[in-house]
């Protein structure tokens, strides 16, 4: 079985005037790019890698192996900063 991605339960996202922000508690801010939330909000604890690949690939209409190993590095650095977990 693999293991499948779910957003952080006290991860927080802000839209001010455009620009998302994420945050845990207002004491720490990062600025998030709109394609890692677009990602980020794939990450349900339902959906495996490969299936987050396929719908991404489907909308943006690129081949799932040339998709997969850059939303694997997105999908690695969102796990740095804590704002997944695997499931």
């Amino acid at each position: 079985m693999d293991k499948k991605p779910l957003k952080s339960k006290n991860l927080k996202i802000i839209d001010h005037l455009g620009t998302l922000y994420a945050t845990f508690d207002g004491s720490s801010v990062w600025k998030m790019d709109k394609v890692a939330f677009g990602i980020l909000k794939l990450c349900d604890g339902k959906k495996t890698v490969d299936e987050i690949v396929d719908e991404v690939a489907r909308r943006a209409i690129v081949k799932p192996e040339d998709l997969k190993p850059v939303l694997e590095e997105i999908l690695a650095d969102l796990e740095k900063m804590r704002f997944i977990e695997w499931v």
